[in-house]
């Protein structure tokens, strides 16, 4: 059975500590089904050598800047 999307050959970085290393990431739908090297094909394959690929990877970091402009010393 072929997956929706598989990326190929990207260095994976997966936030466990651990150093990037070279993989496929499997995707049906929205989810991340399979991260490694013995992934099945894709209805659609992206080569992504020499990219960086952070799968499951959330940025809860904001650019909110009225929290900095709204403080005022006293």
């Amino acid at each position: 059975m072929a997956h929706d999307l598989v990326i190929r050959n990207a260095q994976i970085v997966d936030g466990t500590g651990r150093e990037a290393y070279s993989g496929d990431i499997a995707i049906d739908g929205d989810t991340i089904v399979a991260i490694g090297d013995d992934i099945d094909r894709g209805r659609e394959e992206i080569d992504a050598a020499g990219q960086v690929a952070t799968p499951g990877f959330v940025d809860l970091h904001t650019h909110f800047d009225a929290q900095i402009a709204g403080r005022r010393g006293k």
